[in-house]
């Protein structure tokens, strides 16, 4: 039952059933496997970190049990560089995702290998594990998103078109061309492609962060007016904006245009 349950995507049934299972026999190390794998898809579903950190025991304790485990178990070591990956442990994720592409060698394993490297700032590197499927608009944005990182706009906007033409529904597609159309000095543009990520999804706050930057280039009152607005209006938000805001590349004079509105609200 947890097998299935977790073959379809209902990794909380798949939690529940296989718990069961590991109190009815614990020392069968594929059960524990198996509930590590469901625990992470619960836990990365839900953004829950502690679900995830569970998840890296019960695939340490089924490799306790038998140290085989990761060849017999094949999606083993991609399970685990996912988990290494969520809880930041960037340089044993790579290890993993490295036994991972021993067994699949798949895109979708790449493009993990690919989020890695960026994390470790081999942007290089993490280009050419994107490059693995350029149909896919995940590969084409993590490239676009690449070049921009790295100062490379040209790059950016051509990747994050050619992602639009794959999946125009996507409105982080827009935001990210709209972020490098800032660094281009093309404001106008900028305006007019960050309002098809809003028409798109108008409440985002990754998203009313990017209008507040293409804002800030065009008339700084509305700025103050419309962030200020913002977060009184959408409380939830709030964390989200402060926390994203400190990570965020922004123009200097934009930053600090932010950070003087913030400052009553972080």
């Amino acid at each position: 039952m947890g097998l299935v349950y977790f073959k379809a995507g209902k990794y909380k049934r798949a939690i529940d059933s296989l718990s069961k299972a590991v109190r009815l026999k614990g020392d069968e190390a594929k059960y524990h496997c198996l509930l590590g794998y469901s625990l992470y898809g619960e836990g990365y579903a839900n953004g829950d970190e502690k679900l995830i950190r569970r998840a890296l025991k019960e695939l340490q304790l089924s490799v306790e049990i038998d140290k085989d485990i990761p060849n017999k178990e094949k999606e083993y070591h991609y399970y685990m560089a996912n988990i290494l990956y969520e809880l930041e442990d960037y340089e044993k994720a790579l290890k993993e995702v490295n036994e991972a592409l021993k067994f699949d060698n798949s895109p979708l394993v790449h493009k993990l290998k690919g989020d890695i490297l960026f994390q470790l700032k081999k942007y290089n590197e993490a280009i050419e594990e994107y490059r693995t499927n350029l149909n896919d608009d995940k590969n084409l944005y993590a490239i676009a998103y690449t070049y921009f990182t790295i100062g490379k706009y040209e790059q950016a906007l051509e990747y994050y078109d050619r992602a639009i033409g794959v999946n125009p529904e996507d409105p982080y597609h827009y935001e990210g061309k709209a972020r490098t159309l800032i660094f281009m000095e093309k404001i106008n543009e900028a305006y007019e492609t960050i309002k098809k990520a809003i028409d798109i999804d108008p409440d985002n706050p990754y998203i009313k962060l990017t209008e507040i930057e293409v804002l800030a280039e065009i008339d700084k009152r509305r700025v103050t007016k419309v962030l200020t607005e913002y977060l009184e209006e959408t409380e939830e938000y709030r964390e989200v904006i402060c926390e994203e805001s400190k990570e965020r590349k922004f123009k200097e004079k934009t930053r600090e245009l932010i950070e003087e509105i913030l400052v009553k609200f972080c």
